[in-house]
């Protein structure tokens, strides 16, 4: 006798469409997967049945729902049914997404109606996403791919898969399970990437989770990748006219972006037209700094702060190498994922402003992380700076420095006044927030004085290297202290300090190094000088906040 309701574990059920499918759910052995279902579209004062499918299943592969064929899961008999013809497999990455894979030596398995998103031809592997509100009509067998036709029916849309344990698998009665069974005997359900060559890509298929923002551009959502179960961040901008500033300006972004590649820059995987949208992906990632911001996070692991700084400082000098202002850095527009180590990795997004250093003349970004020069001379020529002020504002934020978050800031001299005393606290960055954008700093200068000018893609420019004071006061910590009492000793040597004056243009951004490569610490490098070695010279700061 079938269940009266489904199974506590199932995810959803196959409900047959034609006969041979009510076969086999009337077939003996697949008597333990039927139960009555709520069905809408069932006729009316008639209940329908159907096979449930969910992590209870004794299949073999631990990343495996159910397997459907002469020898799967659920039994399905004909001469044109492959041993194991189909299975529902769970995506191994995500552990959320459900994809229905095609198995069978004649590839004839395929998708009906009018959710639809099919198998396609050329595609490297048959298997696709299925959800609540797409592909829930699916077939198999015979040259149409329909001699077995099944209606997906969700019992809770959105719920969460439970952890895959062999505790909630239930043998099937005509099958011994054995602890040699608990490798993948069947098929390998791990999903295989294609390797990503330049040239013409495929064409990226998707199904939508989440909305993650939205204003005039349009939207970004997150979505599942319907071919490979991944997630990813798609932006979706409306059509601008063909002969449109707008189309030219979207046309020379989607260009500029396609030929940059950093590891502290989010990676864009395509773009392509779609009806009225132009659609932009990207990688999708966990959150976004504004919500570490709300967390306190790094007014509570000054580490995490030097961490960020410098894979900002990072970015946003790659993208000075390119010639390319972002033109709107702030907290929503840092994405970051966590690394196997424990920290973050942080990555610059959202280049809808985004422009080429000769082109860039007109107003953008949000005001209160926008550059002087541009709230002041919106007209005027702009440079990578702009993007250094911004940044220097995203850290005063973070860190509440002189308590910038409590200050009043909606017009422009006070959103100065309050950076400026921001600047006054965190010292060894107040060349970042110069007025000036001809003595502001650009992000290689900062990381060669901060970080030794590790990951800096510029070249330097050794006139441009310049000295902090070790007299001005700065944030506290260990590796800080020690830089202001070794200046403290240099002024006491006057000899010293000019043979070191004369010196730092010639020795910037050489690094002394382990053998391992990394950078030496202050102490080291100290101790190597006393020694008599050949000294290089360190950073001046080796990190700009606490426990760097």
């Amino acid at each position: 006798m079938p269940r009266n309701r489904p199974h506590p574990l199932a995810l959803f059920s196959l409900v047959p469409e034609n006969d041979r499918a009510r076969a086999v759910v009337d077939h003996p052995e697949n008597s333990h997967l039927v139960s009555h279902i709520l069905d809408d579209q069932a006729p009316r004062g008639n209940n329908s049945r159907g096979l449930n499918i969910g992590v209870f299943i004794g299949s073999k592969s631990r990343y495996t729902l159910a397997t459907i064929g002469r020898c799967g899961d659920i039994t399905v008999e004909g001469a044109g049914i492959s041993r194991i013809h189909c299975s529902f497999e769970i995506n191994e990455d995500n552990q959320k997404e459900i994809m229905l894979q095609d198995r069978s030596s004649n590839k004839s398995t395929q998708f009906f109606g009018n959710t639809a998103i099919p198998f396609e031809l050329g595609r490297t592997h048959r298997h696709v996403v299925v959800d609540e509100n797409v592909n829930l009509q699916f077939g198999f067998g015979g040259v149409t791919c329909d001699l077995h036709r099944f209606r997906i029916v969700w019992h809770e849309p959105g719920r969460l898969m439970p952890n895959l344990h062999v505790d909630y698998r239930e043998d099937n009665p005509r099958q011994t399970r054995t602890v040699l069974d608990e490798p993948p005997t069947i098929a390998p359900s791990r999903r295989i990437t294609r390797v990503h060559t330049p040239g013409n890509p495929e064409r990226i298929r998707y199904s939508k989770r989440v909305k993650l923002g939205s204003g005039a551009f349009g939207e970004v959502w997150k979505v599942a990748n319907v071919d490979s179960g991944d997630y990813l961040a798609v932006k979706l901008v409306q059509r601008p006219d063909l002969l449109s500033h707008n189309h030219v300006l979207l046309k020379r972004e989607v260009e500029t972006l396609s030929r940059i590649s950093h590891r502290n820059v989010i990676e864009y995987r395509s773009a392509s037209w779609a009806g009225e949208h132009f659609e932009i992906f990207m990688e999708f990632k966990p959150g976004n700094v504004e919500s570490l911001i709300r967390r306190d996070l790094f007014i509570n692991q000054r580490p995490a702060a030097d961490a960020f700084l410098h894979q900002m400082l990072q970015a946003l000098d790659y993208l000075a190498s390119e010639s390319i202002i972002h033109r709107d850095v702030k907290p929503e527009n840092i994405l970051y994922s966590p690394m196997p180590d424990g920290g973050l990795l942080y990555q610059l997004a959202d280049f809808g402003l985004a422009n080429i250093v000769a082109d860039a003349r007109t107003f953008a970004g949000s005001r209160l992380y926008m550059a002087p020069e541009l709230e002041n001379s919106p007209d005027s020529p702009q440079t990578p700076k702009m993007d250094v002020w911004s940044l220097f504002v995203t850290l005063a934020y973070a860190l509440n420095g002189a308590s910038f978050r409590q200050k009043p800031l909606h017009t422009t001299p006070l959103r100065i006044k309050a950076i400026q005393e921001a600047a006054n606290e965190f010292r060894p960055l107040r060349d970042m927030a110069h007025v000036d954008p001809r003595e502001r700093a650009t992000a290689g200068d900062m990381l060669d004085r901060l970080f030794a000018g590790e990951g800096r893609t510029t070249r330097r420019n050794p006139i441009r290297a310049a000295a902090i004071s070790p007299d001005e006061p700065g944030p506290s910590g260990e590796r800080v202290e020690q830089e202001r009492k070794r200046a403290r000793r240099v002024e006491q040597r006057p000899q010293r300090a000019q043979r070191e004056v004369r010196d730092v243009a010639a020795v910037r951004g050489r690094r002394e190094q382990r053998p391992g490569g990394r950078v030496l610490g202050l102490a080291s490098v100290q101790k190597h000088a006393r020694q008599g070695e050949p000294r290089q010279s360190e950073p001046r700061f080796p990190g700009a906040f606490p426990g760097m």
